[in-house]
């Protein structure tokens, strides 16, 4: 089991693991990740 803090880090970039639908999947949840990350920093 892999425990990630994405809380409290940067989340990774995706990387392409041969599944064009999954990467474009794993960028729209990389940006809004980054975007709430940007949301939840600015407020404090």
């Amino acid at each position: 089991m892999v425990t990630n803090s994405d809380d409290d880090a940067t989340p990774e970039r995706p990387k392409f693991r041969g599944c064009v639908f999954c990467y474009g999947a794993e960028w729209a949840y990389y940006g809004a990740k980054t975007a709430a990350r940007s949301v939840s920093s600015d407020g404090e």
